[in-house]
C-alpha cells in the first residue's frame, strides 16, 4: 500500500528533478562540441529535403498530443530552415497537432480533461466566454497563453467552441508567436557558424539580421501584452448569470388543468411513464454534448440517436414526453379512425352480402380502448427508456440563459451544442365569444368519454377532416359542409354552443354541442429565453437555415417548432439530420427530403413531392398521368376502388415530380413513389418492378406502363411495323 505525496512535497520534488535536469544539460553543453552536433543535424535535415520536413512535422504533432514541449522544435525549424522556411514549415505543424490534440480532447480524452482543468478558475473563466465569442477567445488564449500550449489543445476540446471557430483562432494566433521562435531558432544557427568561423554574408548582414530579431520580438511582446488585456476583459465579464436574475425567465405555470383526462388506470399508466410525478430531476455532471428541449419526436430522436452514439445528452419536457403524437395526435387519433372504420365497415357489410344487423357503438367503450392503448405504447416514450439509453431526463420548463447554457427547474446546464424540439400547439382564431363558449383542440378532444351528437369543426385541415367523418361513423349528425363563410362570433345559449357566420351576404347561425377547432398550429417558441441564446424566431418558429441551424450557430431546430411539415416522420427525418450536422460536423439539407404526407380519411389521401400548379410554378414542364383505381382489379374486388393514382412527370422524361394518390390505403402506398424519388429512379423503372397480383399497389405498375405507352409514338410505332414486317 503506498501513500499519496502532499502536493508541496511533489512540487518541491519536481523542483529538484528540474534543477539536475538542468545540471546535467549544462554540462553536456561544457564538455560536448554541441556546435559541431548541431551543425552536423543542420546538414542532414537540410539534405533529407521533403523526407526530413514530413519526419518534422509528423514528430512536431505527436509532441503536440503527447505534451511534449514545441518550443525545443519550434527553435530547431529555425535552426534547421531559417525563418523564411521554417515559419511555415512550424506553422503548419503547430496547428495539426493542436487539432488532433482538440478532437481528442472532445472524444477520447474528454472526460480526463474535464477532470484536469476542473476547479480552475482562468479556464472556468474562459469556458463560459467561449459560449459568446468562440473565435475572439481562441485566438486571444493563442497570441497571450494563459495555459501551456498542449493543455490548452486538449481544453479547448471540452467547451463549447466549434472546429471552425478552433482552427481559424489558432491559425491566426499562433503566427506571431511562431515567427519569433523560428527567428531565435535561426539566431543560434547564425550563432553558432559565427563560433565556427564559417558565417556568411558579413558584418552588415549580421547587423540587420539582429535588428530583425529585436524587432520581431518586441512587435510580439506587443501583441501578447494587448491579447492579454483584451482576454481578461473578455473572461472577466463572462460571470454567468445568477440564479436569482435568470429565474426571471417564464418558469412552468400551474394553471390547475390536468395533465390528461378522465383520470382513469390508463391515463395513470400512461402518465407513470411519460410524466411520473414526484420525480427528482438530475444533477448536471459537466458539459454536454447534446441538450433538447422538447420530448417529441424531433427531440425523442436527437436524444436517443445522440446517446446511442455515445455522446452525453440532456432532454428536456416540460409537459409529456412522447409530445403530440403520443398524446394527443397520431396514436389517439388513430385509435379512434380503425373504431369508426370498424364500425362503418360493419353498416356496409350488407353490399358484400353479410347482415349484421343494428350497429351500435358505445363511444365509451371506443374512447377506453383508445386510451389502453396509448398506455401499452407509452414506455417506448417514457422516462425509464431514455433514462437505460444514458439520457438525463428533466422534466420542467428550459429557458436558455447564454448561447451555451440553460435553465431548468434551478438548474444550469451547459451544452456544446444544443436542439430545440419544442413542437407546436392547437392555434385558435380570434373570435368573439369563443374563449367563454369553450372549445375542444386535438389536445382536449380525446378527453372525451361521451359522443357530442352535435360537433361543429372549424377548420378543414387533416385533423378536422379525420374527426369529422370519424364522429359522424361513431353516430353524430351527418356531415354538412359549409365553405366561404366568415365566422363572425360565437355564443352560448343554456347547453347549445352557436357559431354565428356570414356567407354569400346573408347572416346564418349553427347550434351545436361541441366545437372542435383545426385551424393550425403555433410553434412553442414562447419562455424558452431564445434572446438569451442569441436565436432568431418569429411566427413560423425558429428561424433556421437548409442545415438547420439557427442564428446561434451551436444551437439547432428541428420538428413543428422550425418545419412546415407538420408531421411525425418529418420530425423523425430532422432530427437525423441534426445529429449528423450538429454533432459530427455533416452538411445534411433539409430541402433535400422528399416529404410525403397523409390524411387518413377515407379514402386516404397520400402526397409527395410538387402538384402540378407548383412544378409549373417552377418553369417545370409537366406531363401528368391519372390512373382510376377501378381500373385496379383487387381495389374492385375489395370495394375500395373509389380514388386515383396522378402522376406528374418532367416532361419528355420519366422523371416524378410528385404524386397524389387517393385509395383506402394511401398511406402505405405512397412509399414506392417517395422510394422512386429518393433513389432517382423513374416511372419507368416501376413498370419495369414486378407487383404481385392481385394488389392495390399494382396501381404504380399501371402508372409505368402508361408513361412507356406515351413513349410508343406514331413515328416509333411505324418503325416497329417495318421492322416486324421485316421479321416475318
Amino acid at each position: 500500500m503506498t501513500a499519496a505525496v502532499p502536493a508541496p512535497r511533489r512540487g518541491r520534488a519536481r523542483m529538484v528533478a528540474a534543477a539536475a535536469v538542468a545540471v546535467v544539460l549544462i554540462a553536456v553543453v561544457k564538455t560536448l562540441p554541441v556546435d559541431r552536433y548541431l551543425l552536423d543535424f543542420v546538414g542532414w535535415i537540410r539534405g533529407a529535403g521533403w523526407v526530413g520536413i514530413v519526419i518534422f512535422t509528423l514528430a512536431y504533432g505527436l509532441a503536440c498530443v503527447l505534451f511534449l514541449p514545441g518550443s525545443i522544435l519550434t527553435l530547431g525549424a529555425g535552426f534547421a530552415y531559417g525563418v523564411v522556411a521554417g515559419t511555415p514549415i512550424v506553422w503548419f505543424a503547430a496547428n495539426l497537432g493542436a487539432v488532433a490534440a482538440f478532437l481528442l480532447g472532445r472524444t477520447l480524452a474528454r472526460d480526463w480533461v474535464a477532470a484536469r482543468i476542473a476547479g480552475n478558475a482562468r479556464f472556468a473563466a474562459i469556458d463560459r466566454a467561449v459560449g459568446r465569442q468562440g473565435l475572439r477567445i481562441v485566438l486571444l488564449t493563442r497570441l497571450s497563453p494563459v495555459f501551456p500550449f498542449n493543455l490548452l489543445n486538449y481544453a479547448f476540446g471540452v467547451t463549447g467552441v466549434g472546429l471552425r471557430d478552433y482552427v481559424l483562432g489558432s491559425l491566426v494566433g499562433m503566427l506571431p508567436g511562431t515567427v519569433m521562435y523560428v527567428y531565435l531558432g535561426s539566431l543560434i544557427t547564425n550563432l553558432t557558424e559565427l563560433a565556427s568561423g564559417r558565417a556568411a554574408g558579413g558584418s552588415a548582414q549580421q547587423v540587420f539580421y539582429f535588428s530583425g530579431l529585436i524587432v520581431t520580438v518586441g512587435v510580439t511582446l506587443y501583441v501578447t501584452r494587448v491579447a492579454r488585456r483584451a482576454l481578461a476583459e473578455a473572461t472577466g465579464n463572462a460571470h454567468p448569470a445568477p440564479l436569482a436574475r435568470a429565474a426571471l425567465a417564464p418558469a412552468p405555470q400551474d394553471t390547475g388543468r390536468p395533465l390528461v383526462l378522465p383520470d382513469d388506470e390508463h391515463n395513470r399508466k400512461l402518465l407513470s411513464h411519460v410524466h411520473p410525478r414526484g420525480r427528482v430531476n438530475p444533477t448536471p455532471a459537466g458539459r454536454y454534448n447534446l441538450v433538447v428541449v422538447g420530448g417529441g419526436t424531433a427531440g425523442l430522436v436527437s436524444a436517443a440517436g445522440a446517446a446511442g452514439l455515445g455522446a452525453r445528452v440532456a432532454l428536456v419536457e416540460r409537459h409529456l414526453l412522447g409530445g403530440d403524437c403520443l398524446n394527443v395526435g397520431c396514436v389517439p387519433s388513430k385509435g379512434l379512425i380503425s373504431a369508426a372504420r370498424v364500425a362503418e365497415g360493419a353498416r356496409t357489410a350488407t353490399a358484400f352480402g353479410i347482415h349484421t344487423g343494428d350497429v351500435r357503438v358505445d363511444f365509451a367503450a371506443v374512447m377506453e380502448r383508445m386510451r389502453r392503448l396509448r398506455a401499452g405504447l407509452a414506455p417506448l416514450d417514457g422516462v425509464e427508456r431514455f433514462t437505460s439509453l444514458g439520457v438525463d431526463v428533466y422534466l420542467g420548463s428550459a429557458c436558455f440563459s447564454g448561447p451555451h447554457t440553460a435553465l431548468v427547474d434551478g438548474r444550469t446546464l451547459e451544452f456544446s451544442r444544443a436542439v430545440i424540439a419544442a413542437g407546436a400547439r392547437a392555434a385558435a382564431p380570434p373570435l368573439p365569444g369563443l374563449e367563454e363558449a369553450g372549445y375542444l383542440t386535438n389536445e382536449t378532444l380525446f378527453w372525451l368519454t361521451d359522443l357530442p351528437r352535435r360537433l361543429a369543426v372549424i377548420g378543414a385541415g387533416p385533423i378536422g377532416c379525420e374527426m369529422a367523418q370519424s364522429f359522424r361513423r361513431f353516430g353524430a349528425e351527418g356531415v354538412q359542409l359549409v365553405f366561404d363563410a366568415a365566422i363572425t362570433r360565437v355564443e352560448r345559449r343554456g347547453p347549445d354552443k352557436v357559431i354565428h357566420f356570414e356567407r354569400a351576404g346573408s347572416v346564418e347561425a349553427f347550434a351545436c354541442d361541441e366545437i372542435l377547432v383545426g385551424v393550425g398550429r403555433a410553434p412553442n417558441t414562447g419562455g424558452l429565453g431564445l434572446e438569451a441564446a442569441g436565436v432568431a424566431y418569429d411566427q413560423n418558429g425558429v428561424t433556421v437555415n437548409d442545415f438547420l441551424q439557427s442564428t446561434n450557430p451551436h444551437v439547432y431546430a428541428a420538428g413543428d417548432v422550425a418545419s412546415r411539415f407538420k408531421f411525425t416522420h418529418t420530425a423523425d427525418a430532422l432530427a437525423r439530420i441534426v445529429l449528423t450536422n450538429a454533432l459530427f460536423l455533416g452538411r445534411k439539407r433539409a430541402s433535400a427530403l422528399h416529404v410525403p404526407w397523409c390524411t387518413y380519411t377515407s379514402p386516404e389521401i397520400a402526397h409527395v413531392g410538387l402538384s402540378e400548379q407548383e412544378a409549373s410554378a417552377r418553369d417545370h414542364r409537366v406531363q401528368t398521368l391519372t390512373i382510376p383505381l377501378h381500373d385496379v382489379d383487387r381495389a374492385v374486388l375489395d370495394g375500395e376502388d373509389e380514388g386515383f393514382l396522378r402522376v406528374h412527370l418532367q416532361h419528355g422524361s420519366d422523371t416524378i415530380l410528385g404524386a397524389t394518390l387517393v385509395a383506402a390505403h394511401a398511406g402505405d402506398m405512397i412509399s414506392e413513389i417517395t422510394l422512386a424519388m429518393v433513389g432517382g429512379l423513374g416511372l419507368g423503372t416501376l413498370a419495369g418492378t414486378i407487383h404481385p397480383y392481385p394488389t392495390q399497389a399494382e396501381v404504380m405498375r399501371k402508372a409505368g406502363d402508361a408513361y412507356n405507352r406515351t413513349r410508343l409514338t406514331p413515328t416509333v410505332r411505324r418503325l416497329f411495323a417495318r421492322w416486324l414486317a421485316l421479321r416475318r
